[in-house]
Parts: structure tokens; C-alpha cells; sequence
């Protein structure tokens, strides 16, 4: 976790306003793994009698037009996945896209809303699994992929789910 992030920041303030148990992970040292050095996720997450997360946070702003982007790096992806080898079966890798939420524009449902510094943002989670198989190349040059609309649209969830059913940690 980058502390001058807002993104990740107010991703923070939302676990701690669930009462969730975490551990922010201290992105200023990559980690190696077998000499090869690793993009650290963001945020360690334990869930109770569920799969544990392993959370990268994309932070955008949610601006007409620029509704729902979720594009990461191959580097985010590659990262995430690695991770998820070395934790192991206990752990789940998730994106969680953390849109700004401009204007009047406001999001459903309100228990994945979180006000932060006189901002308001809006959380979404993406299992890197489903990501990975529906992602699609979006620059080369930037080493970036997406999901389409529709695509996102089936494979997004408000956070606030996770914290009130269990039945959606269970792995695919």
C-alpha cells in the first residue's frame, strides 16, 4: 500500500469500517521470489471461516463516459497470480477497482460506499481467476488489459458482498 495513494487509502478506511481483519503491505520494498523481483499486492485481507484475500486496489475516477474502466497492468496480473501460488489454496487473488465517485454520480449498493476525506468512492471486486480468463489486450506498449462492458458488468461485484455472505469466497 502506497499511504499517499487516496485510492488505497480510502480502501483502508472501508475495511476498517467493515471491522475486517488486514494487514497493509508496505509496496516501498519489492519482494523476490527466486531472484525475480514481485509486485506486491496491496492489502492482506482475513475473512473468518472463508477464503483469505489477496487484494490489488485500482484506483479511478467515475466520470461520464469513463464509466467502470478496469484496465491493470500484465505486471498487477502476473504479480497477483504469483502471490496467490505462494499463499497458497487458503487465499483468493482480487482486484478491487476503487472508482471516485465525481458529481452527482452515485453507485449501488450503499454498503460498498465509503467517504474519505471529503471524497466519496465506491468499491468493486474482480477474482483475478475470472479476470484472467476474460481479459482482453488493451495496449501493448503500456502492457495493459481489460475486461469489455458486458464482460465487467457479469464479473463485478460490490464489495459490501463479501462481508455479508460467505458463499462468494468459495473458489471457482
Amino acid at each position: 500500500m502506497i499511504r499517499s495513494n487516496h485510492y488505497e487509502s480510502a480502501f483502508e478506511e472501508y475495511l476498517r469500517q467493515q471491522r475486517t481483519a488486514y494487514v497493509a503491505v508496505d509496496e516501498s520494498r519489492r519482494a523476490l521470489l527466486k531472484e525475480v523481483s514481485l509486485k506486491s499486492m496491496d492489502f492482506i485481507v482475513y475473512c473468518q471461516e472463508s477464503t483469505n484475500l489477496l487484494v490489488d486496489v485500482k484506483g479511478r475516477k467515475c466520470l461520464k463516459g469513463r464509466l467502470w474502466e478496469n484496465w491493470a497492468t500484465l505486471e498487477d496480473i502476473q504479480g497477483l497470480k504469483q502471490w496467490q501460488q505462494v499463499f497458497g489454496s487458503d487465499f483468493r487473488g482480487l482486484l478491487v477497482f476503487a472508482y471516485q465517485l465525481m458529481g452527482d454520480f452515485s453507485a449501488e449498493p450503499s454498503h460498498s460506499l465509503v467517504s474519505y476525506q471529503s471524497k466519496r468512492y465506491a468499491f468493486y471486486g474482480v477474482w483475478l481467476d475470472e479476470y484472467t480468463r476474460a481479459m482482453k489486450q488493451r495496449s501493448a506498449s503500456w502492457q495493459t488489459v481489460w475486461l469489455a462492458k458486458q464482460q465487467f458488468q457479469q464479473c463485478r461485484f460490490p464489495m459490501g458482498e463479501l462481508f455479508q455472505q460467505d458463499h462468494v469466497l468459495a473458489p471457482v
